[in-house]
């Protein structure tokens, strides 16, 4: 249950990263989320800080948040991704810390859709750590149990 819930994190990221991706590239203010110059998506969409060597910001977290849902869809599947889906999530989680960080104390405004986008990677993060917590306890339990097999990869997983 807790990869579904991952997956559905990720879709609301994936739907956080595209809006932002618009607003980004829009020669048209935002219409959600421009509150005040304290809070507004576009002072920190449209700043110096929304690209990486080009690239925006919001299309890395697209990229990112579909790379978690793929990766927690193979988990659901049976594949043994759950260690890397703990580490891309946790390198999700402090790259948004950064992108944080530089809203806080160098453009000194708050973007609320990546407020959000935050929340939602932190969910992802503690549910996908669960998740290995879970797969570790599993694994131990199947070789004291006699089954699991290291060298074939065969060893049973819990899915909640």
């Amino acid at each position: 249950m807790l990869y579904r819930w991952i997956i559905v994190l990720s879709f609301l990221g994936v739907l956080l990263s595209g809006y932002s991706l618009y607003a980004h590239y829009s020669p048209y203010p935002s219409t959600i989320c421009n509150f005040s110059e304290t809070f507004s998506c576009d002072a920190v969409n449209k700043s110096e800080y929304a690209e990486l060597a080009g690239i925006p910001v919001a299309l890395v977290g697209l990229g990112g948040y579909a790379l978690l849902a793929l990766l927690a869809l193979g988990v659901l599947k049976g594949k043994t991704f759950h260690k890397d889906l703990c580490w891309f999530s946790l390198v999700g989680f402090l790259f948004s810390l950064y992108l944080t960080y530089l809203e806080a104390f160098v453009i000194h405004t708050w973007c609320p859709l990546c407020l959000l986008s935050q929340a939602v990677i932190f969910g992802i993060l503690v549910l996908s750590l669960m998740g290995c917590k879970q797969e570790k306890k599993s694994h131990k339990y199947d070789e004291t149990a006699g089954d699991s097999d290291p060298e074939s990869g065969n060893n049973r997983c819990l899915e909640s």
